[in-house]
Formats: structure tokens, sequence, C-alpha cells
């Protein structure tokens, strides 16, 4: 699956840029503040109608425009097959369509051209909290079980309604029923979340195991509410405490991927380097769970590779991505020193301004 066209209105700083990106590695090159991050942000929403820079659209819309689009040629090698997709969004509106129809869910938008994105941020996924490696598991989850966004809307409204009632004196009767629903969807999505978590450590040995990590990476998944009792036991014994908290204190909301070098947590162990070279890794594995379940891997967006990694690693991540077949929208100041030859397009970014490198 790769954009065979793209077409950015008010984006940041680019205010009409039409690009026809090939399959594979596409280098943007440019100077800070060019727009080449902009470009990885507009994919971004095409992908999901969010920003992975910002969440408030009010930043993003190009400061003299009243709305931005972005309008995609998608083509799936697979089947053959084709189709256009285009999110508008103004300070108070969105719209999304995909071959002119509008949908009515943004994960639509994912399904039809799935992104990985890949950014300065990308540690954080190692030493920061627990909800992004939620997110992690999730990306995966949602591309290779076909119930999970149900389960996962489901969940989060039961949760929602739940945690309303626990702050009602005298409502266990309705805590009750929505302790039903929750334990069902949450069951669920813990049982799914398993299955990807199993099925994740081969995967990250194989991808891993030409890089300079020398140390053995072990992966657990925490549930969320102690195992010892099934989810609707839980539920019931931590009532009293979540009425006195006034929230839901557990289930799949609280889960994590626990990560641990030698029994200990790899946030504490590792210098930053050793983190971002980890975390893109567990990038990587996405990619590749992903092509085994569709057949095809998702487009990467890599802001700034060249700053997140040393030439040993480089060379190899883009080797890769490169054996993988992925689309890659790649940034960097300047032309690659390392893996110049596997880059298959060039373009370069100027003032908003996007030109292919002949």
């Amino acid at each position: 699956m790769h954009l065979t066209s793209l077409d950015v209105r008010s984006v940041r700083n680019l205010q009409s840029v039409s690009i026809h990106p090939v399959p594979g590695i596409n280098l943007f090159t440019g100077e800070n503040g060019a727009g080449k991050t902009s470009l990885l942000e507009a994919v971004s929403l095409l992908s999901t109608g969010r920003s992975f820079r910002s969440g408030a659209i009010s930043t993003i819309i190009s400061a003299e425009a009243e709305e931005l689009s972005v309008i995609g040629h998608i083509k799936n090698e697979l089947t053959g097959s084709s189709c256009i997709s285009g999110i508008s969004r103004s300070r108070d509106a969105l719209l999304a369509k995909i071959d002119g129809q509008t949908i009515a869910r943004l994960s639509e938008l994912a399904s039809a051209l799935p992104c990985l994105e890949i950014t300065a941020r990308n540690h954080e996924l190692i030493e920061g909290g627990p909800t992004l490696r939620r997110s992690y598991i999730d990306w995966i989850v949602f591309h290779v079980e076909h119930q999970f966004g149900d389960n996962y809307r489901r969940y989060r409204h039961a949760l929602s309604q739940r945690n309303a009632a626990l702050k009602i004196p005298g409502s266990d009767a309705i805590l009750d029923s929505w302790d039903r629903e929750l334990e069902k969807s949450g069951t669920a999505i813990h049982e799914q979340r398993l299955t990807v978590v199993e099925a994740f450590g081969n995967h990250y040995e194989a991808v891993a195991a030409n890089l300079p990590l020398d140390y053995e990476i072990d992966f657990s998944y925490s549930a969320g509410w102690n195992r010892e009792y099934s989810f609707a036991k839980a539920l019931q014994v931590a009532r009293l405490n979540c009425q006195r908290l006034g929230t839901t204190s557990v289930g799949p909301h609280r889960a994590d991927l626990r990560i641990r070098v030698k029994k200990q947590d790899v946030r504490y162990m590792n210098s930053r380097g050793q983190q971002k070279l980890l975390a893109i890794v567990m990038k990587l594995v996405q990619c590749e769970i992903y092509k085994q379940h569709h057949g095809h891997p998702p487009i990467v967006l890599f802001d700034d590779m060249s700053s997140e990694l040393d030439d040993i690693a480089q060379e190899y991540v883009v080797s890769h991505l490169k054996k993988l077949g992925v689309q890659v929208f790649l940034t960097a100041i300047s032309d690659m020193t390392v893996g110049k030859s596997l880059i298959d397009q060039r373009f370069h970014v100027e003032q908003g301004l996007i030109g292919k490198v002949i």
C-alpha cells in the first residue's frame, strides 16, 4: 500500500503543495522550519484526523487560512485497487471522505491509510508513562483484530458511565449494570492485547538480531488488575476504593507493556541513545506484525533520522525498511551519508514549497 499522490493545503507553512511520492523511500531535505515535518504531519492527518505534533487544530491551520485540507490517492499493490482519501478541518469542524463518501468514524481513515510515525518524541515509548505503551499495543491490535475498535468504544463508554455513577451515593445497582458491560468489553480487549504481546517477542528478536543492542529485552503485559482475580471479581473487590477515589482504578485502561532488562525497568538502565534505538526497533516490529497479517506494510513517517540514530543504526534501519517494502516519508536537513543508495526519490523543501530533485 502506498500514496501515489498527495495534495496539501494550508497545513502550517505548506500553502499549496502537490507531490507524487514513489512506493519506496522518499527523502525530504531542507533547513529547519522549511516545512519537512509539516508534510509528515499532513500525511498523519490524512491517516488519523489528528496531528502527531499538536492536539490543537488552531495551531496547524495556516495563519491566513480558514481551513486545511489533505487529499491522497492510495494504491494497494496486492489487490490492484485504489481509493481517494481526503480530510478538511476548520477550527470547529471536520469532514473526511473516502472515494467521495463521508465517513462516520476516523478509524476508517486509519484502515484506508495505516501510518506509523517515528519522531523525536519516540523515546517516550520507553521512558514515558503507560498511556503511550497502551496506544502502541492498541495500534497493532486495531489493525489485526477486527472487533477491537467496537470493543474499545464500548469499553470507553461504559468506563465513563461507571465513573459518573461512582460519584453518586447509593448507586450500587447502577454500578452492577455498568460492571457487566465493562467486564464483557474489557475482557475482550485484554485477550486481544495478550495475543499480540505473546507474539511480540519473536518479532522483536528477528528485527533486533543485527543491531547493537547487547542485552536481552523481556516484554510482558500487565493487565491493569490483579490477575489472581477475573476482571469481574477485580471490579467487585476494588469497588469501595473506586467509590472513594471517584474513578475506576482497575481495568484495561490501567494496563501497561512492561519492558525489562535483567528484571529491571529498561528506562533506568540505558542511555537516551539506546532508548531511541529500542523504541525505533519496536516501531519496526509494528511494521512486521502488520505486514504479516495484511500482506503489505503500513506507511512510515520518519522525522529527522540522522538526529535519532548513529550511522550504524541508520544503515540498518533504512536497509530493513527497504527489505520490508515500506513506503517511507523520511526527513533530513541534508542528503543522507549512510544508506544513500537506498533512497528511491529525493525532494527539496524550502519555505513551504516542495520540489522533486532530479
